[in-house]
This record gives C-alpha cells, structure tokens and sequence, in this order.
C-alpha cells in the first residue's frame, strides 16, 4: 500500500476545514461592518429627530413672536376705530384687525400643535438614543470579540497549514502535482473513495481490472472520466479518523 495516498486524503481533509475557516475569517469583517452600519443608521435617525424637534419649536417660537406683533397692531387698530371720525376709515381698521384676529388663531393652533410634536419627538428621541447606548455596548463587545476571533482562527489555519504541508512533505513531486492540479480542478475532491465499483466523485464504473489497482493502493489510480484519484473507502475512513482525532 503506497503510504502517499493517505498523505493526499489527510491533505485534502484538512483542505476543506482551511476553507470553513477562511469562510469564517472573511465573514468577521463583514458582520462587523453591517453592524456598523446599523449603529450608524440609528445615529442618523436620532440626529434626524432631534433636528426635527429643534425644527418645531423654533417655528413654534416663531410664531408665537407673529402673535405677539400682530397683537400689538390690533390693539392699535382698535384704537383706531374707536377714536375715528371717518365711518369708512374706522369699518377698515375693524376689518384688518380681525384678519389679523384670525391668522392668529390659526398661528396659536399650529404653534400648539408644533409644541405636541416637538413633545411626541423628545420621547422618540430617548427611545432611539436607549436603543444607541444598548447597541453600542453590544457594538463594542462585538468589536472585542471579533478581534479575538480572528486572531483564534488565523492560529488555527496556520496550525492546520502547518500540518497540512507536514503530510505532504515526501509526497513524490509528479504526485503532489497531480493532486495540486486536481484540488484546483475539483475543490475538497481531488481524491475520492471507491464506491462499489464506481468512482466516488463522478460515479463512473470502472473496469475491473481498474478496480482491483485501487484496492491494491500501491499506485496513483485515477478515473478514466473526471481523472480524479481513487482510493478505497478502508483508507479513506482510516484518513478520516485521524484527521477528526
């Protein structure tokens, strides 16, 4: 039995846990930034209603101040036409003064109604800004946590590397090319177990005279269709088990 072909399988089982964490290293930065995302979403929205309120009682302000003008001029136009001695003079004075009558009615109901929702805003605003100080704390932590993560992962992928390049460190160079070229080819199925009489990756039938080679496991046995290299499933499992152990 050609020892290197247990090198290839170790090799390759330990190919695709390098993959799961390479997936895992990558999907750190990009939670991270989703999450940053969504804090800055928050904080956007916070900033949103605050300016909001601001907005509202500035214009409430505002209007309160044309209350105060206006009612200063009705109080002269009164006087006005009280102290006329023109009828006609004295009925537009009247007539102005209760124009600005009603604009101040409709100034004091929107300004009233602008103080309501400057109110209903503070509390969204201290909904929003309790949300921000809980996602930050969890933020942080996230941020803590993926940091050693990552750091965890990349020692484990070194450490896999490492023992990975260990099982393939006599593996003849003519093998190990093949191997490399199929591992390209045929991700995390370069090798592939026998299955009855059919070929574990493409389930091609081999020849029996093919299938006796690979039960003999002393040469690289490839199949005829899809080239990948065969090996039995008592080596595959044997490879399996100690990868796992």
């Amino acid at each position: 039995m050609d020892p290197n072909l247990s090198q290839l399988i170790l090799a390759q089982l330990l190919d695709k846990r390098l993959v799961v964490l390479q997936r895992r290293l990558d999907s750190l930065p990009v939670e991270l930034t989703e999450r940053e995302a969504s804090f800055a979403a928050l904080q956007a929205e916070a900033d949103e209603v605050a300016a909001e309120r601001k907005a509202s009682l500035a214009r409430s302000h505002d209007l309160e101040n044309q209350v105060g003008t206006r009612d200063e001029r009705i109080a002269k136009l009164e006087k006005s036409a009280l102290e006329s001695t023109d009828p006609s003079a004295a009925q537009v004075a009247r007539h102005e003064a209760e124009s600005h009558r009603k604009a101040n009615s409709d100034a004091q109901e929107e300004a009233l109604e602008l103080l309501e929702r400057a109110e209903v805003l503070e509390q969204k605003h201290a909904e929003v800004f309790g949300k921000i100080e809980e996602m930050e704390e969890d933020l942080n932590a996230f941020r803590q946590n993926v940091e050693q993560d990552q750091q965890d992962l990349q020692k484990e992928s070194e450490d896999l590397t490492a023992r990975r390049a260990s099982y393939i460190d006599k593996v003849p160079s003519p093998m190990l090319t093949v191997f490399e070229t199929l591992s390209g080819k045929h991700p995390g199925k370069a090798v592939v177990p026998l299955k009855g009489d059919s070929c574990g990756g493409c389930g091609t039938r081999l020849v029996p005279n093919d299938r006796v080679r690979v039960q003999a496991a002393k040469a690289l046995i490839r199949c005829p269709n899809c080239t990948r290299i065969l090996v039995t499933l008592e080596m595959w499992a044997e490879a399996s088990e100690t990868v796992e152990g």
